[in-house]
């Protein structure tokens, strides 16, 4: 005996239904799939003699979660039936209405369907069929299970539009006349097309031509078109003869499948009016009116009233379900061009016109030669990327070309633009957009998306905004779909942060945008996604894994000649506003040498930049009512407390050591300005050198002979950031956090370029490979290896280190420099060519070395002028740069020691005038008891203080300048000091260092023999 149940609505969308508990339960028990089951609906309250109501649907899969009330009823007598789920507009069709009592049969071995017949119930319905007719395909099997003759079945057309069909045909005729449909089911759907209905119409006397006799009916023919609304500022239109019409031009294609065909436009322009509706795109599930598309930042549109009280017309466009059209050459097939839009009408809209009658008939000669060509605007000047525009623009219309050719695409069309912040990412993809846009082979849509806006949304709200984008895209297409900032969303994971949001939101973004996804149904026909991101590792690592991005293109700060060019057409731009801005006649703004001053300096940063100059004007012509006139001498002070973005957040050292503070060396500051300063400063030349620059110095040496002093010179006299970091701070006990810490060092000295990268302690991070028992300084090495040969894209880093007592440094990327006391320890890779590929040794001074690095070191001080270098640089044989440095030193100390006891005799021989005792008289007042010892010296100090600052102001600086006269150092102190002083490197250690360097030097194949030391220095063992 069948169950009843009564009909329950829920919104499913389908044309499905939700069983109820007690015919749930067996069938989950018995393990039976939805897919092969069949339910068969009586309706049992039919009155007597009335025609027997039934349908055959499909079941969800589900229970009725209504049923559940009768279990919910305490008195066994009011219990009720339980329900079945359907759709309420799907219930309807079939002829239930809500609380209609069924009879449910379940039908389990009904046969499948080879060949099923429908058609549309509606010419709309066939419409939205041939928009998305993809979509239909792959979704057609979810809603529907079960087809039978003359019943009808409806379908959702991305979970929002109806669709209803009706089935005519079947591959057999079952006794029941149903079927299941599966996967190896053919369901065909034929057009249902408007007809006209004819009608009779005088000719008015102003029109020439009027069709005489009614046209045949033609089945195949189309009378109904869906448009593509086309903003005013792509093309120029002329404006409509009369001002109270509302006039479209669309093509002559889309015209003549408008008209009947005997009445088809010829030498003669057609006007015809027509009925049109606005079909309503997707519903921005936010309110933020930012996150909606941005199809034309400067279309003016024409504004119309949406009061219905306000009659009258607005810049002549009048409310009206009705509008003329007529072709016009230059028009894109399956778009409208509307100068007047219609109240409700939005550019990019998609609206279905519907011909009807009169229409009319203009003469050619009536009709001007002016043509629809695009009006290209002229682009934003973008300097120093037009590879880059080119690039991404072929990109996109090599997508959209190949998705013409096919009738379903499975996945977006991906393209991923990487730069650091500020290199013009978001320019260069609402430039590709805009370029795309009002080409006539595409006339693009763009919809623009701040990623960033959304990334505090819950992981449902992304769910629903991931969907209305792709939505959107479909609607509008052909669509350029631009996600900025898309890591805010689809984020690394990282130890700060929820890694589970991050991986959940990039599994939705991929199961709605990947065409590796499993549930990849929507049809992205016409759709191409640009996106942004600093670089490709900081999105999660799935987007890489799975290719979502086809195309990775990096933006790199411009160059020189970019720099210039973006300079010089900010400037131009500000004068040409007309706010008197202008350049001094007498010395113009020399833009090269601006380019030369603002290396690693990004588009926004010259843009500030220029700005801030600006300002420097202003400020300079604020008291004045001359013109303002920009100079370089403005630009200069801009410059001068301006921190580039690539700067901000990053801590820079200063150094104050010039290549005139370091004595002797002179080729090895040689080999040094030609390696690091020259490539910096004339960068032009060497970039047209077909030779390989050297990539590499090793740069060692005896203890305190100026190995840290060079690099510290080296960062001020090449104009070059400083960057320091301490060795140990790498070391990390996680497996790969040391190696992270080494990239994020090295991206940091990148983004700050030119810079120079400094190691302290280098010794403790990069020793011979082997040596250490858990392998973290091996890593280390390996890591630094990869950046040294450049592997990662590194340019214009120099990267220096320096170890303890035997210190390194260690230079890189187009230079890479290394100071070291013992080269034999560095690890053997370090030194091969294209790493380190020249030794330079810091020698222990010779005489005439320590001469000069007795004069660079007594520019500091003031030394008499009898003092005789040549004998102290012969009494300082096997000293090295530092001992000479402190014995100047210890030289000047020796002078202010003398100078202090000279000072405290003389004052004890004749005291200060201050330190007298002051004689004074007590006039008024009361007279009070005697003060203590105390208070008296209080009140002298007061007098002596009124005293003091009686005097004139000469006298009083007289005798401050006579007090701290600065002494001279003398032979006689160089002398004392040297009767103390002994070098910091002993003779013994000197020979066998000396061994060292020279085998290293002379033989760079094996590793220099070490001689027997006492104390075991550098004596290691290789773990095996």
């Amino acid at each position: 005996m069948p169950r009843k149940a009564r009909i329950h609505f829920v919104s499913l969308r389908s044309s499905l239904i939700n069983l109820p508990i007690s015919v749930y339960g067996p069938l989950v028990e018995r393990g039976i799939r939805p897919q092969s089951l069949a339910v068969h609906l009586t309706l049992a309250s039919a009155t007597p003699g009335a025609a027997k109501r039934e349908a055959y649907v499909g079941w969800t899969g589900m229970a009725s979660a209504s049923s559940l009330a009768q279990f919910n009823v305490s008195d066994p007598s009011e219990k009720g039936f339980e329900t079945v789920e359907m759709d309420p507009q799907y219930s309807q069709s079939l002829g239930f209405t809500q609380g209609d009592l069924v009879e449910i049969g379940l039908i389990h071995d009904m046969p499948f369907a080879r060949m099923v017949g429908t058609e549309p119930i509606s010419s709309d319905d066939w419409e939205i069929i041939e928009i998305h007719a993809s979509h239909v395909e792959s979704t057609l099997l979810s809603q529907v299970r079960v087809a039978k003759v003359g019943q009808e079945i409806n379908v959702w057309v991305l979970g929002r539009t109806r669709v209803r069909l009706k089935i005519v045909s079947l591959d057999s005729q079952p006794k029941s006349n149903a079927l299941l449909l599966g996967t190896d089911t053919e369901v065909s759907i034929s057009p249902k097309l408007h007809r006209r209905v004819q009608e009779k119409v005088s000719a008015p006397a102003n029109r020439d031509v009027v069709p005489t006799h009614p046209p045949k009916p033609q089945p195949s023919h189309v009378y109904s078109q869906i448009l593509r609304v086309l903003p005013a500022s792509i093309s120029s239109a002329p404006i409509s003869q009369n001002g109270l019409e509302v006039v479209g031009y669309v093509s002559f294609s889309t015209l003549a499948r408008l008209l009947p065909p005997q009445h088809a436009p010829g030498r003669q322009s057609t006007s015809l009016k027509v009925s049109f509706k606005r079909l309503e795109p997707p519903v921005d599930p936010t309110s933020d009116s930012n996150a909606q598309a941005v199809a034309s930042e400067t279309t003016a549109k024409f504004l119309n009233p949406s009061d219905k009280a306000q009659k009258q017309p607005t810049d002549g466009a009048e409310l009206s379900d009705s509008i003329y059209v007529c072709s016009k050459e230059g028009m894109v097939q399956g778009h409208i061009l509307l100068p007047n839009l219609p109240g409700g009408v939005e550019h990019w809209d998609l609206i279905r016109v519907v011909s009807d009658i009169p229409f009319k008939t203009i003469a050619s000669d009536n009709d001007s030669t002016e043509t629809l060509m695009p009006q290209l605007e002229s682009s934003e000047f973008l300097a120093g990327i037009g590879d880059i525009l080119t690039r991404c623009s072929g990109f996109c219309v090599r997508k959209l070309a190949i998705h013409s050719t096919k009738k379903s695409v499975e996945g977006v069309s991906s393209l991923l633009i990487t730069g650091r912040a500020g290199v013009g990412k978001t320019s260069i993809v609402k430039t590709v957009a805009r370029n795309l846009q009002h080409n006539p082979k595409t006339y693009t849509y763009t919809h623009y998306v701040d990623v960033a806006r959304y990334a505090d949304k819950p992981v449902s709200a992304v769910k629903s905004l991931f969907k209305y984008w792709s939505e959107i895209a479909i609607w509008h297409k052909p669509t350029v779909l631009i996600l900025d900032n898309i890591h805010e969303l689809l984020g690394a994971e990282s130890e700060q942060n929820d890694s589970f949001r991050s991986r959940h939101i990039t599994e939705l973004f991929l199961s709605m945008f990947s065409s590796s996804a499993r549930s990849a149904s929507v049809n992205f026909r016409g759709v191409v996604l640009l996106a942004t991101a600093p670089s490709s590792a900081s999105l999660h690592p799935l987007v890489n894994a799975t290719h979502v991005f086809e195309e990775v293109v990096n933006v790199i700060p411009p160059n020189k000649d970019a720099r210039r060019d973006i300079l010089s057409k900010i400037i131009q731009d500000r004068m040409d506003n007309g706010n008197g801005l202008a350049q001094s006649a007498e010395s113009p703004i020399n833009f090269t040498y601006l380019a030369t001053q603002t290396e690693g300096y990004s588009a926004t940063d010259l843009q500030d930049l220029a700005s801030r100059a600006i300002h420097q004007v202003s400020m300079r012509m604020a008291n004045h009512n001359k013109a303002p006139i920009l100079t370089m001498a403005d630009f200069e002070a801009a410059r001068a407390e301006f921190v580039p973005l690539s700067l901000r957040d990053i801590k820079l050292e200063k150094s104050n050591v010039s290549w005139a503070d370091i004595g002797g060396l002179h080729e090895t500051r040689r080999v040094l300005r030609e390696t690091l300063e020259w490539p910096t400063k004339y960068g032009p030349i060497f970039a047209q050198s077909p030779l390989r620059l050297r990539s590499g110095l090793l740069l060692f040496g005896y203890p305190g002979c100026g190995k840290t002093l060079l690099a510290s010179a080296v960062a001020k006299e090449c104009g070059l950031n400083f960057i320091g970091i301490k060795g140990p701070e790498i070391l990390n006990k996680y497996i790969g956090a040391s190696e992270k810490t080494v990239r994020d060092i090295f991206e940091r000295a990148s983004s700050a370029k030119p810079c120079v990268l400094f190691f302290d302690e280098f010794d403790s991070i990069a020793p011979k490979r082997g040596h250490d028992s858990t392998g973290v300084t091996d890593r280390v090495v390996n890591q630094m290896l990869t950046q040294m040969d450049g592997a990662e894209g590194l340019d214009g880093v120099y990267v220096l280190a320096a170890t303890r007592p035997v210190g390194m440094h260690f230079q890189c990327t187009k230079t890479l420099r290394v100071t070291f006391s013992r080269p034999d320890l560095i690890d053997s890779a370090l030194l091969r060519p294209g790493r380190l590929d020249k030794s330079l040794l810091c020698d222990m001074p010779d005489f005439e070395e320590r001469k000069d690095i007795l004069k660079a070191v007594s520019r500091k001080v003031l030394l008499a002028p009898a003092v005789d270098l040549d004998e102290v640089a012969r009494s300082t044989e096997g000293f090295s740069g530092a001992d000479l440095q402190a014995l100047i030193y210890n030289a000047h100390l020796e002078v202010v020691n003398a100078s202090i006891a000279a000072s405290s005799l003389e004052g004890h021989d004749s005291p200060k005038v201050e330190d007298r005792t002051i004689r004074y008289t007590t006039l008024g007042g009361q007279r009070s008891a005697v003060r203590s010892k105390a208070e008296e010296l209080a009140l002298q100090k007061r007098l002596q203080l009124i005293h003091v600052s009686s005097r004139p102001k000469q006298e009083r600086a007289d005798n401050k300048v006579n007090r701290v006269s600065q002494k001279e150092i003398t032979q006689n102190h160089i002398r004392t000091v040297l009767k103390v002083s002994r070098p910091s490197v002993s003779l013994q250690e000197r020979q066998r260092l000396d061994k060292i360097y020279r085998g290293f030097m002379f033989d760079r194949g094996d590793v220099p023999s070490v001689p027997p030391d006492t104390y075991g220095i550098g004596n290691r063992s290789t773990l095996m």
